[in-house]
């Protein structure tokens, strides 16, 4: 193995595209059923309102990543613009969030393989656990080996499926919306959100907004393959912006049809594999589509699997590289030239995640590991926001979120970005509602950040010592 520490631009604008959409596009996949489960039909409005924190803190990483086009994402800014500390912090909840997103889309991908299963071999063995658990373990073991090889291969891999997913929601959204439009079923629709404040309760409908989040994490892969990257400066922001108002397009037009087209009271019963409901019920193929969504569904979370391992380990990279963590993780492998100590150890916590809590009924394992995908996230997007206001003033090329004011304070003119100011605010309530509403991942997230306390404070203490001897 060497101690190399650059990795090779191998990414191009569609696969640059892809590992943003692979990430967040196949939240939808997961976050549908627990969202209408909870808001019922105000689901799209719940969706809406998180749609806020996503769109103004992934213009943020747009023009961030086209300034900084490092491996490190929010954890690099953070550094740049506030020191070591909140740098650490920032780059320790990403790791959360990707680690945690390894676990989450592994058991959504099961969810997916299960009802496949179930069609063809009449079993519902992989929804149950242990075996739901376990089959999610088998499938991070086998991209632990892609992602050693390399970033070229797992960006192919990612990109492939993501095309065929378009394709395929399209059509789901495309025949489902005609239905939904000729039959008044919208109108009825609307004429629902009146029973608003008793159906859902405001209670039911914060909750809502809470999972809803997940719906949109993951905007931050971009940016950390931005050091794998071509040409950065010009194909990070044209293809975040292309991921946001796809994202926002699919989410809001999937939780419309799946309240409109399906019984939002009967939402428990398909939060596993919520899309093929969907697909099901439009006119014309929906019986066919399910099959064919069932596989797509089960394809785009095992891509987002592998965006959180392709995540996890940059992060820890760069982390490494601003020794912000262990010399180890900085290891480049001699032939592969790919980051493969953190790729083993962050898919292993992942695994590890899974196995404590596999005998946990499959909803509340499935609810438990979004409420920790959100925690970590929302810290990380809340540092990107505050150092994309403080780092405007540094003169760097790169693509500009639009919309700012000019303060003036003790005689000199202070630029102000508006949207960041948004994103901040925005992420910030969300995350205590989560806080609020979610006590086991309330308990874990606070829980991974006391050991990165410990962790920050080894590593400075080591420094101090090796310094003063």
């Amino acid at each position: 193995m060497s101690d190399e520490t650059e990795l090779k631009r191998e990414v191009g604008k569609f696969g640059s595209f892809s590992m943003g959409y692979a990430d967040i596009g196949a939240d939808i996949y997961i976050s549908l059923g627990l969202i209408t489960l909870y808001a019922y039909t105000a689901a799209p409005l719940a969706l809406m309102v998180a749609a806020i924190a996503y769109i103004t803190t992934g213009l943020s990483y747009a023009e961030l990543a086209s300034k900084y086009p490092v491996a490190g994402g929010a954890q690099y800014y953070a550094y740049k613009a506030f020191g070591k500390l909140n740098g650490f912090i920032a780059g320790w909840g990403l790791m959360l969030d990707y680690t945690v997103d390894i676990a989450l889309f592994s058991l959504a991908s099961v969810g997916y393989l299960g009802f496949l299963v179930k069609t063809f071999m009449s079993t519902e063995i992989l929804m149950v656990n242990p075996y739901y658990g376990l089959c999610a373990v088998s499938l991070i073991i086998m991209l632990i080996g892609l992602n050693i090889i390399g970033i070229k291969y797992s960006s192919k891999f990612n990109e492939v499926f993501v095309l065929i997913d378009l394709l395929t929601v399209s059509i789901v959204l495309v025949l489902g919306l005609y239905e939904v439009l000729t039959s008044g079923k919208i109108f009825s629709w609307i004429e629902s959100l009146k029973n608003f404040g008793k159906i859902p309760t405001w209670e039911d409908f914060t909750y809502a907004i809470t999972l809803s989040m997940a719906s949109y994490i993951g905007i931050e892969s971009i940016s950390q393959a931005a050091e794998e990257t071509r040409k950065p400066r010009k194909i990070i922001p044209s293809a975040t912006k292309a991921t946001i108002v796809s994202v926002v397009i699919i989410a809001f037009l999937a939780s419309l049809l799946s309240v409109t087209l399906l019984d939002p009271f009967d939402a428990e019963a398909r939060v596993q594999d919520p899309m093929v409901a969907l697909a099901s019920a439009v006119p014309f193929i929906g019986g066919g589509l399910a099959l064919w969504v069932g596989f797509m569904g089960f394809m785009i979370c095992y891509v987002s699997t592998n965006t959180g391992v392709i995540g996890v380990s940059r992060v820890t990279f760069s982390m490494s590289r601003l020794n912000l963590s262990p010399k180890i993780f900085r290891r480049i492998h001699r032939v592969y030239r790919t980051p493969y100590v953190t790729i083993i150890v962050f898919a292993l916590i992942a695994i590890l995640i899974i196995l404590v809590n596999i005998f946990l009924p499959s909803l509340d394992l499935l609810e438990l590991v979004a409420s920790l995908y959100n925690f970590g996230a929302l810290i990380s997007y809340m540092y990107v926001n505050l150092a994309l206001i403080v780092l405007r003033k540094e003169k760097v090329e790169g693509w500009k979120v639009p919309g700012s004011i000019n303060l003036r304070w003790k005689g000199e003119s202070f630029e102000i970005p508006i949207l960041p100011v948004i994103g901040f605010i925005s992420c910030l309530i969300i995350w205590i509602m989560i806080v609020a509403t979610h006590e086991h991942g309330r308990l874990l997230g606070f829980a991974w950040f006391t050991i990165g306390a410990i962790i920050y404070l080894a590593i400075s203490y080591r420094k101090k010592v090796r310094g003063s001897g």
